[in-house]
């Protein structure tokens, strides 16, 4: 009897269902129709994408011929893609980088393309996306959507936006990633409500501002325009050819932001052009 129980107290928790028209692997074993999830356990999708219905009341579809590992909150996503729904307390994880909802209805659909890319996009509410040493990269709100690759070495950072000084600090948002930082270097001051393009590197021993997530020591910047531009997205996008060249980023002439290691391209047009609106297939983000 005590042996009994030691077996069962040491099982795995029971975390949801996964639901399938179809076959598909669960931790090797095949399975038809439905089963029950166990804290770890793997799903792999052949030609019947699966759905999963977490205790949490987080809901996550695997397309066809996807792989992902599911945990009470979070899922890592393997190969293929996964659409995520009612995220409140559940992330997504892929090739390193972490995918955090801010709100409880948040929904997004997270694919992995080729070796390293990840392709994110939100269907409601927004997102806060982490590298794998927990340093935000991009926030993405909804109807928009990202392609993000994190990179095998040390990449200095590159961001565009409006230069704005608040107090003694000088503050810069990018409009890619919609992440802010705090900069500091030569040059700043005559570009004081410009917009830029700024090439430095990440010093993680600074500590930023309130408003900033991060501090980046400027080694150039480039002088844009006054203001914000008009189409802030679509007018950088035609700068990312030659950022992603110089920094031999793997990404076509959308690449137009690197924030602390990981490469993203804003998918002109957001989810439309992706063909990702709530409804829709799931057809790959257009490049």
């Amino acid at each position: 009897m005590m042996s009994l129980v030691m077996l069962c107290s040491g099982a795995a928790p029971v975390i949801g269902t996964v639901v399938a028209k179809g076959a598909f692997r669960l931790d090797n074993a095949t399975v038809t129709g439905n089963a029950t999830l166990f804290e770890g356990a793997t799903i792999e999708t052949g030609n019947a994408a699966s759905r999963v219905e977490l205790s949490s009341g987080a809901r996550i579809s695997l397309a066809t011929d996807s792989k992902a590992r599911f945990f009470g909150d979070h899922m890592i996503l393997e190969k293929g893609e996964g659409r995520l729904e009612k995220a409140e307390g559940f992330r997504f994880e892929a090739r390193g980088l972490t995918i955090q909802p801010e709100t409880g209805n948040a929904a997004a659909r997270v694919a992995i393309e080729g070796v390293a890319r990840v392709e994110l996009a939100a269907t409601s509410g927004s997102f806060r996306v982490l590298n794998s040493r927990g340093v935000l990269v991009a926030n993405l709100g909804s109807g928009h959507a990202l392609e993000l690759e994190p990179q095998a070495k040390e990449t200095a950072t590159k961001l565009t936006g409006t230069l704005h000084k608040t107090g003694q600090h000088y503050l810069l948002t990018d409009e890619t990633t919609n992440v802010t930082v705090e900069l500091a270097g030569p040059g700043l001051a005559k570009e004081a409500g410009s917009r830029v393009e700024v090439t430095g590197q990440l010093d993680p021993t600074a500590t930023p501002v309130t408003d900033a997530s991060q501090f980046v020591r400027v080694s150039a910047i480039q002088h844009l325009g006054k203001g914000a531009a008009g189409n802030s997205g679509a007018a950088a996008a035609g700068k990312g050819g030659a950022v992603g060249a110089a920094h031999g980023v793997a990404f076509s002439a959308t690449t137009i932001a690197i924030v602390a290691g990981v490469a993203a391209a804003a998918t002109l047009g957001g989810l439309a052009a992706a063909g990702k609106l709530p409804g829709q297939g799931s057809s790959s983000v257009s490049r």
